[in-house]
């Protein structure tokens, strides 16, 4: 067989895996993507801000508690519109309207941000650090109400929120939730007051 041919041959072999492999990518993700019935259990992705905007849904449709481990919590005084102060005004909210709200955070939030735990603490949102100085709690989770959780790379910041590249999950599943809760609740009970 000559080269030409050979070598036209292997150019649409490979453009159709191309076509082939961007055609499955697209039906993957759009199936991951559509809004579906909630069963037993469900994964939808959150990059970038995504995120915020499904987060904050969330909270404000919450029915009885709000746990969250969040290694960086930023409440920024001078900024009303910063996503981060959004999150935390919703959680006050929540508060207000009498679900169970806690928040831990790691030594990072308040040596850096302590307007974060001056802003929990004067809205009656009980706030710990994590269980140890010197041990990073670098997680950052949001388990709602029993079922839902939120974990994944989003600190509550403005630059995590709104331009850093980011990418969590949601999971709707009371067992992973079970799960996740023990985790916070071990947090909790061993976490430094503030």
């Amino acid at each position: 067989m000559p080269a030409k041919i050979k070598r036209q041959r292997s150019e649409v072999s490979f453009l159709l895996g191309v076509l082939l492999g961007a055609a499955l990518t697209y039906f993957i993700l759009t199936e991951l993507y559509v809004q579906r019935p909630i069963s037993e259990f469900t994964l939808t992705l959150l990059p970038n801000e995504e995120y915020f905007h499904r987060v904050y849904e969330l909270v404000n449709r919450a029915n009885s508690s709000i746990h969250i481990v969040m290694y960086v919590v930023k409440y920024d005084p001078k900024e009303a519109e910063d996503p981060a102060n959004v999150l935390l005004a919703a959680l006050k909210a929540a508060r207000d309207r009498g679900l169970d709200v806690k928040v831990v955070v790691d030594d990072v939030t308040k040596s850096d941000y302590p307007e974060t735990i001056a802003y929990l603490k004067a809205n009656g949102i009980p706030v710990r650090l994590d269980p140890k100085s010197g041990i990073t709690t670098h997680a950052k989770l949001v388990i709602i109400d029993g079922k839902i959780v939120i974990m994944g790379s989003h600190n509550w910041t403005e630059s995590a929120l709104s331009r850093n590249n980011e990418y969590s999950v949601l999971i709707y599943s009371r067992d992973v939730a079970s799960e996740v809760e023990k985790y916070f609740q071990n947090l909790w009970e061993k976490g430094r007051p503030l």
